[in-house]
């Protein structure tokens, strides 16, 4: 496709949609006709892939709630241990102010003792025993008392010491923990993503489901096809017979034909007409009588995109319409010449999923037969595709139009 304000960019857009489509078989290939069998069958495969999905949405929705559940654990094994550390900082400052009572304690005995000569108490107390047998006596309750004291001071200081390691090991397992907690929470964020985009497959996987019941209702009910009649040509008797193709805009200027082009030296087929100038938002006319075959909603490349069959002069047409702001359409529906089906976009700041635009403009595609929807579609319409100017009067490349005029 070729940009209406850049020739660069106009080339390179050609590149990406002729990229896209390198496989499309050419007009002179046979390609396999679709039945309304093989469509029903493709409903059902679409249905079991629907409950894959929803399985696997369940699925990881469980993973998420344990995920949850397990944080939930954690964090409350955190606070736990939070709280037991300040016990701990409690016990170990009392612990200190005993410690150091027991210490003054022990120097208060020892200074009551003390006489003004200088010796000490115990000594006093000891030689001054009445016989040898009080003298051992006093030495053995002088030397408990010291150990007592000794001992009653070890005892504190191992117990800070012990509540000091369990405050560092409780320390280490909260570090651990928090680690522990971060894991999960990247692993809570990556099901998320996962769920984000098993959902968005669902949501695709309906609307397809949802497109391809009205194709077959629209084949069965409207069209009237047999199980194994070919779609292409089972239901040309009912649509709408027209006489005339129209221009799908009132106005706008035929931005890139149809055809092949040498960007960069290489030879690449447009394979429809692009039309620009009409201003985003503008309305698109369906160029015939005919009924709505199929609608993709934001495609990556293409963005939204009408097709709609057509029997005129007794020949069947299938049109396309892409890079659609919105859709005014539904599958089905019967429309004329003054259908507006949609609006013109193109825009990337405003049609952001649509990668394959540089520009507001309109894609116009026109192919034989009454290409049939659903799976390959875009691979059956193309290899079928056809100038526009065959059947619809535009001007020049480069050249403005202001009325929908048709070529007969």
């Amino acid at each position: 496709m070729k940009s209406f304000f850049n020739k660069f960019i106009k080339l390179f857009v050609i590149l990406v949609m002729v990229c896209v489509t390198l496989t499309v078989p050419s007009n002179h290939e046979k390609v396999e006709a679709k039945t309304l069998r093989d469509l029903k069958q493709e409903l059902a495969e679409l249905e079991q892939k629907q409950s894959e999905v929803e399985n696997e949405q369940k699925l990881t929705e469980q993973q998420i709630e344990n995920k949850k559940q397990s944080i939930s654990n954690i964090n409350v094994e955190i606070n736990d241990i939070h709280k037991e550390m300040e016990n701990l900082t409690v016990e170990i400052e009392e612990l200190g102010i005993e410690i150091k009572e027991k210490e003054q304690e022990i120097k208060d005995i020892m200074n009551y003792y003390q006489l003004s000569n200088g010796e000490s108490a115990y000594l006093e107390y000891i030689f001054n025993a009445a016989d040898y047998t009080d003298f051992i006596y006093r030495m053995a309750i002088a030397e408990q008392l010291s150990n007592y004291n000794d001992k009653l001071v070890d005892e504190y200081n191992e117990k800070i010491k012990e509540n000091e390691q369990k405050k560092k090991d409780l320390s280490n397992k909260t570090i651990e923990l928090n680690e522990k907690q971060k894991q999960l929470e990247e692993e809570l964020a990556s099901l998320g993503s996962q769920l984000g985009e098993i959902m968005d497959e669902n949501v695709t996987v309906e609307d397809d489901i949802k497109s391809i019941k009205k194709l077959i209702n629209t084949y069965e009910n409207v069209y009237e096809c047999g199980l194994d009649e070919n779609l292409d040509t089972c239901g040309r008797g009912k649509l709408p017979a027209g006489t005339a193709f129209f221009r799908p805009t009132t106005s706008g200027m035929v931005s890139a034909n149809y055809g092949i082009y040498y960007p960069w030296g290489y030879a690449m087929q447009h394979y429809g007409m692009d039309i620009a100038g009409t201003g985003h938002g503008a309305p698109v006319y369906s160029v015939a009588d005919g009924r709505v075959a199929y609608i993709t909603y934001e495609a990556s490349c293409g963005g939204n995109m009408v097709y709609i069959h057509h029997n005129v002069n007794g020949v069947a047409y299938t049109s396309g319409y892409f890079h659609l702001a919105s859709v005014n359409v539904n599958i089905g529906d019967t429309v004329t010449t003054n259908t507006v089906i949609g609006a013109v976009g193109g825009n990337p700041y405003i049609e952001t999923w649509d990668g394959c635009s540089t520009g507001t403009h309109l894609h116009l595609q026109l192919s034989y037969s009454n290409i049939a929807a659903g799976e390959g579609f875009y691979t059956r319409f193309t290899a079928k595709h056809f100038n526009p100017r065959n059947v619809i009067n535009f001007p020049c490349e480069g050249c403005w139009y202001s009325d929908r005029l048709t070529k007969y």
